[in-house]
């Protein structure tokens, strides 16, 4: 007959606190859009990525609309530096919003593994998308009372003096 070892006694152990020891591995999404929202749910790190993947995306969308604006007139910038900035061009002002974001994206993935950067960048997301749904209606506006002023599918956001 046979002891009880150490080995014995640890690997008891370990089945004892896993949940579920023993049974099936859990199904696999398949395809690549299941595979990206596994991706995504399986780990904090992996979400905060995506939470700043949209604030750049909505970012992008705040900082063309606001030259548009500006561009059509429609835009009376409260910002006094952002007002200069304006002045200055539109490349003054892109590399303006790229800095901030990427200064400001920079400690959301530094620690990302974090549960306060995962809530950070919700709410950070959060605020750009009030921020979009916030022009949308302004153009909506827009578009009521000054017909043939604001033409979203014409514009010319193109720098002054670039080839195209």
């Amino acid at each position: 007959m046979r002891g009880i070892s150490v080995a014995d006694i640890v690997g008891m152990a370990v089945c004892q606190t896993t949940p579920l020891a023993g049974l099936a591995p859990e199904p696999r999404a398949t395809g690549w859009w299941g595979r990206l929202i596994h991706w995504a749910a399986e780990s904090r790190s992996h979400r905060v990525i995506c939470l700043v993947a949209g604030i750049w995306l909505l970012n992008a969308f705040d900082l063309a609309l606001t030259l548009l604006s500006h561009e059509q007139g429609l835009l009376h910038e409260e910002n006094p530096f952002a007002r200069y900035l304006l002045g200055l061009g539109p490349v003054t002002v892109l590399l303006y919003k790229v800095g901030l974001v990427l200064i400001g994206s920079y400690p959301l993935l530094k620690f990302r593994t974090a549960r306060v950067a995962e809530l950070g960048a919700m709410v950070i997301l959060m605020v750009y998308a009030t921020l979009a749904v916030h022009w949308s209606t302004c153009y909506e506006f827009y578009a009521v009372a000054l017909p043939g002023r604001v033409d979203l599918v014409n514009a010319d956001l193109s720098v002054p003096g670039s080839s195209q």
